[in-house]
C-alpha cells in the first residue's frame, strides 16, 4: 500500500503479522497450543502432557514475547494496568501459570494425591484457560478492526488449542502413556466438528457485520491468504484429522501412533494458519466509507 492510500482505502494491519510482528503471531499461537494442551493433559491426568505444555508456555510463548520487545527489561511494567489492558492481563496470566504450574508439577511428581497437588491443578487450569482465550479477547477489543471485534473469536481460539492438546495427549498415550485412547479420539471428533461449525459461523457473521468485515472475508478467499486458509486451516487443520478420526471410529480400531502424529502435525499447522489468517486479514476501514 502506498503512503497516500493510508486509511483512504481498506488498510491492513501489519504490526502483529509482518516482519518482527510475526513473533506476536507465533506467541499468540504458542499460548493457544500450550494452554489447550495443558487442559487436555489435566483432564486425562497425564503428567508428561502437562510438563510439555508448561514448557511450551515458558520457552515458546514467553521467549517470543521477550524477543519481540524492544526493551525486554521493562516488560514487567505491563502488569501495572490489568484493569484496562488485555496485554497486561495476559502477562499476569502467563506469570501465574508458570509459577502455579511449576508447583503443580512438583506436587504431582513427588506428592501425588495430596491437597497441594489438587489446589495447584485447579489454579494452573484456570490460568491455562485464561491463556488460550487471551489472544482472542485481546484482538476482539481492538475496535478499529471490525473483523476481530467478535465474541466468537476467543471461543474459536480455545477450540483450536483443545484440538492440538487432544492430539498431543493421544500421541503420548499411543507411545506408552496410561490414557484412554478411545475417549481421547471421541473428544477429538466432537472438537473437530464443533470447530468446523464455529469457524463457519464466525465467517458468516463477519459477512453480514458491515463492509469492512466483508472486505476481510474477501481477502481471506483471494490470493496467497486463500491458499493458507484452504490448505492450512481447512485441509490440514480439519479435514485430514477428521478423516483419520472417523476412519478409526467406523473401522473400530484404535488409531496407530503414526496417524496420531500426522493428526497433531496437521492440527498445529491448522492452528498456525488460522491465527495467521485472522491477523493477516484484519483491516481498518477507510475514513470515507466505500463499497466492497
Amino acid at each position: 500500500m502506498k503512503p497516500h492510500e493510508w486509511m483512504v482505502k481498506y488498510t491492513p494491519q501489519t504490526a502483529w503479522v509482518e516482519r518482527k510482528g510475526m513473533l506476536i503471531w507465533l506467541s499468540f499461537y504458542a499460548g493457544i497450543l500450550g494452554g489447550g494442551s495443558y487442559l487436555a493433559s489435566l483432564y486425562f491426568n497425564n503428567l508428561w502432557g502437562m510438563f510439555i505444555s508448561w514448557l511450551i508456555i515458558v520457552v515458546l510463548k514467553s521467549g517470543l514475547h521477550i524477543a519481540h520487545a524492544e526493551r525486554p527489561l521493562k516488560l514487567w511494567r505491563m502488569v501495572l494496568r490489568p484493569q484496562t489492558s488485555w496485554i497486561s492481563r495476559g502477562l499476569i496470566l502467563t506469570i501465574l501459570f508458570i509459577g502455579f504450574g511449576a508447583l503443580q508439577l512438583a506436587f504431582s511428581y513427588w506428592l501425588p494425591g495430596t491437597g497441594g497437588e489438587i489446589l495447584f491443578k485447579v489454579l494452573t487450569g484456570i490460568m491455562a484457560f485464561g491463556i488460550i482465550t487471551y489472544a482472542g479477547f485481546t484482538m476482539s477489543y481492538v475496535n478499529g478492526i471490525p473483523f476481530w471485534n467478535s465474541a466468537i473469536l476467543p471461543a474459536l481460539f480455545m477450540l483450536w488449542g483443545i484440538l492440538s492438546g487432544l492430539a498431543l495427549v493421544m500421541a503420548i498415550g499411543l507411545g506408552g502413556g496410561n490414557i484412554d485412547i478411545r475417549a481421547v479420539a471421541a473428544g477429538s471428533r466432537v472438537s473437530l466438528i464443533t470447530t468446523l461449525i464455529l469457524t463457519g459461523l464466525y465467517l458468516w457473521t463477519a459477512i453480514y457485520s458491515g463492509p469492512t468485515t466483508r472486505q476481510s472475508v474477501k481477502w481471506l478467499t483471494q490470493g496467497y491468504t486463500a491458499l493458507v486458509s484452504g490448505i492450512g486451516v481447512v485441509l490440514c487443520g480439519i479435514i485430514i484429522p477428521l478423516a483419520i478420526s472417523l476412519s478409526s471410529y467406523f473401522l473400530g480400531n484404535v488409531p496407530v501412533l503414526s496417524l496420531a502424529i500426522v493428526s497433531i502435525v496437521c492440527e498445529i499447522i491448522g492452528g498456525l494458519a488460522l491465527t495467521y489468517c485472522v491477523l493477516k486479514v484484519g483491516v481498518y476501514g477507510p475514513l470515507i466509507p466505500t463499497r466492497v
